[in-house]
């Protein structure tokens, strides 16, 4: 219970620090164990911990369990209009690639889980700014441009419908078979 106390104290202090910096345009970073992460993820003091979070410029938890990784996951993800990525390297972050939204697995030396359990793979941490920036503006440009293509079809096909049925004087006729 001292512990639990603590964390809750400490978490408080630094929302408070929080608060004040936003007016000093100070980035803040978050750094938590795993102990500490447990008390943290507790019913009662876990959305304390999730307004400090994203708060923060940068968390780190450190120390942490798979089950803990998982249930940071999904604590952001519950937030309204968030949309989580995580990045695992090994078997102890399947459970948090698994709960995001989008995972990055990165094959290496811990083996080749991360990797299948996840929604894109990449060899190594050094592509992962290629793979958002220029891949992820490739894949916004595709996906809008096959939207405009979308409409289009369905326009054409829809005045390509009417035409025929003008022309069939609403007989009832099948265009197409």
């Amino acid at each position: 219970q001292a512990i639990k106390a603590s964390v809750v104290r400490q978490i408080t202090e630094a929302k408070t620090l929080l608060s004040r910096s936003d007016d000093n345009s100070e980035a803040l970073a978050l750094i938590i164990d795993g102990k500490s992460l447990a008390y943290a993820l507790e019913d009662d003091v876990k959305n304390l911990f999730l307004e400090l979070a994203i708060g923060c410029a940068s968390v780190i938890c450190c120390r942490s369990s798979p089950k803990q990784k998982a249930l940071v996951t999904r604590l952001v993800k519950m937030r309204p209009g968030s949309t989580t990525l995580a990045i695992g390297d090994g078997a102890n972050d399947v459970g948090m690639l698994q709960e995001a939204d989008i995972g990055i697995g990165i094959s290496g030396v811990e083996g080749m889980q991360a990797v299948m359990s996840s929604d894109i793979a990449i060899a190594q941490f050094r592509y992962l700014e290629r793979l958002l920036l220029v891949h992820g503006h490739w894949c916004y440009r595709r996906i809008s441009s096959m939207i405009c293509y979308f409409f289009y079809k369905n326009i054409t096909f829809g005045f390509t419908l009417f035409f025929y049925e003008m022309y069939t004087s609403f007989s009832g006729q099948a265009a197409y078979n």
